[in-house]
């Protein structure tokens, strides 16, 4: 009986004895494996961080080789086809030589031109679109990473999602969604906002609302100082003639502590910004759109006139004069004659003009043509559908658009810009509107007293040589490109601040008799009611439209990893 029970303490024992062996073998096989997992991971994440780090500078690498203010003449580029011979874009494997086959060479980089996709002429400017991109093997697949970056020879402004040359005012709960703001000389942010009652009374609102957000990608870029006000109705007082609102001392250098939004990225602006003459830009738009060539004796004279014209303004108008012949002259009383002419050449009309129906300015190509304006130009949508504009305007005189319009189009505009109950959308084709005024631009009632929907409903860039104040306390603002006020001539409307000045409120605005009567304020950055977001692609929509300089600059976009 005891040999018995010995026997079963035996086994019991084995038993044991193998159960914790294969336990043990358990365990090590499992460490094992979640060690071999780790190092994947860590390679895994090693790969994707070094084919980041090469295509970041590849990006650089090109952005160092084109920051040469001289670089066309310094390399004898002279037309798009031998700049597509240094970028090696003209084949399809490119040399040492060339920007492509250099960044291939030192990084590995590809560089892919999708300048196709946005129906860009090569054969007539110089913008470009490329692709660049590097693989890695996530050790399950390869992936790729990838940024866009946009090539042109725009002006600087034409980067940003707000700004201004000189001061940046943003009060209350401005979203930038997309894009970098731009301050060439000081900063300003508050969580108050100011606005202008129906008969003129300059009022300051109590409610908090909201510091401005910025996305994560986006940045501040500041050439001077920054200060900043989370006193709400401190922030501002009205000056003893009410007419205009000024800064109180509650203003400091820093953040406001205490708030919910974080502050934003803050740099400084590392690169030259290429500005633009908003007279000779006009000069060289109506001289080419009569078949000058830059290069011509004709046209250097003529542009040197322009600039040495003690009014500018009327030394264009006169230009446009005495170009007329080669444009096709128009009626300015019959808008429908502009619907029907020939598009083979410029049109011009004498006068003013009032468009309430779809215009196709375009030539037999798809190319925008030009209508020049002699006087004052509306353009009036309906409120319950769209009219659609192709073509390009300069336009003598002041601009007005109400209403719902689809605009593809350059639009240059010597006086002031009012925008009031509108909405704006980019044409069926995809391309929107680039808007240059040289005087006030002025967006008013616009989604007067809606909440926010998430929808664009100002989609195009804006753009105005002289100062501009924006209100989105009881209007509902969505751009959907960008907006910039150089800060020439008068300070800002109401203010006594060159530059722009943005008040917005973050919430649900309730609207009496066309007055604001209740703000609820609100957290969300969705219920924000001036949202920005900043649209790269402005930069190639309009071709030749667009001003230009002789400077090359890049828009690099956000880095994805497919």
């Amino acid at each position: 009986m005891r040999r018995t029970e010995q026997g079963y303490s035996l086994l019991t024992t084995l038993l044991v004895v193998t159960v914790f062996f294969l336990l043990g073998l358990t365990i090590i096989a499992v460490s094992l494996q979640h060690a071999r997992f780790a190092t994947v991971r860590v390679d895994d994440v090693q790969s994707l961080h070094k084919a980041k780090t090469e295509v970041n500078e590849a990006v650089a690498d090109l952005k160092a080789e084109l920051s040469d203010p001289n670089f066309f003449t310094s390399h004898r580029i002279f037309s798009p086809n031998e700049w597509d011979h240094f970028l090696g874009l003209d084949s399809s494997n490119p040399g040492k030589n060339t920007m492509t086959g250099r960044l291939l060479e030192r990084y590995g980089v590809m560089v892919k031109d999708e300048s196709d996709q946005y129906q860009i002429d090569k054969q007539q400017v110089f913008l470009r679109v490329l692709r660049l991109e590097k693989s890695f093997d996530d050790g399950h697949r390869t992936r790729t990473v990838v940024r866009r970056v946009f090539v042109t020879n725009t002006p600087s402004f034409l980067k940003y999602a707000l700004g201004s040359n000189r001061a940046v005012v943003l009060n209350g709960g401005v979203y930038i969604e997309k894009g970098d703001v731009y301050a060439g000389e000081t900063g300003y942010a508050s969580n108050a906002t100011t606005y202008v009652s129906r008969t003129n009374e300059l009022k300051i609102e109590t409610y908090d609302s909201g510091m401005p957000r910025f996305s994560n990608s986006s940045v501040w870029y500041l050439n001077g100082a920054f200060q900043a006000c989370g006193q709400t109705k401190s922030c501002w007082k009205v000056d003893e003639t009410q007419t205009r609102f000024q800064m109180t001392n509650q203003w400091e250098s820093s953040w406001p502590a205490g708030t919910t939004e974080p502050p934003p990225s803050f740099q400084p602006s590392n690169e030259d910004f290429v500005d633009v003459d908003f007279e000779l830009t006009v000069a060289d738009k109506l001289l080419q759109a009569a078949g000058f060539s830059p290069s011509s004796p004709e046209y250097i004279a003529k542009v040197e006139a322009v600039q040495e014209a003690a009014d500018k303004t009327e030394a264009l108008r006169q230009l446009a004069n005495n170009l007329k012949d080669r444009f096709n002259e128009l009626n300015g009383n019959d808008p429908l004659e502009i619907i029907k002419q020939k598009k083979d050449k410029p049109l011009y009309v004498n006068g003013g003009i009032n468009l309430i129906g779809d215009v196709d300015i375009r030539t037999d190509k798809g190319v925008n043509q030009w209508l020049i304006v002699n006087g004052p130009l509306n353009l009036n949508g309906p409120q319950n559908d769209f009219i659609n504009i192709h073509g390009n305007f300069i336009v003598f005189g002041d601009l007005t658009i109400t209403g719902n319009v689809k605009l593809d189009a350059s639009v240059y505009v010597t006086g002031k810009t009012k925008i009031y109950q509108s909405r704006i959308e980019r044409a069926d084709n995809g391309k929107g509107v680039v808007l240059l005024s040289k005087g006030k631009l002025d967006l008013a009632r616009i989604n007067e007293f809606d909440n926010p929907r998430g929808e664009a409903n100002l989609k195009g860039y804006f753009y105005t040589d002289s100062s501009a104040t924006i209100y989105a306390v009881g209007s509902y603002l969505y751009i959907d490109g960008g907006l910039f006020a150089r800060g020439n001539g008068d300070p800002a409307p109401d203010t006594d601040i060159y530059g722009l000045v943005v008040n917005a409120f973050r919430g649900r605005v309730e609207g009496s008799n066309g007055e604001p009567s209740g703000f609820v304020p609100n957290p969300d950055v969705a219920l924000s009611r001036l949202v920005v977001r900043y649209r790269p692609e402005v930069l190639v929509e309009q071709g030749t439209g667009l001003p230009f300089v002789n400077r090359l600059s890049l828009v690099v976009d956000r880095l994805e990893v497919r």
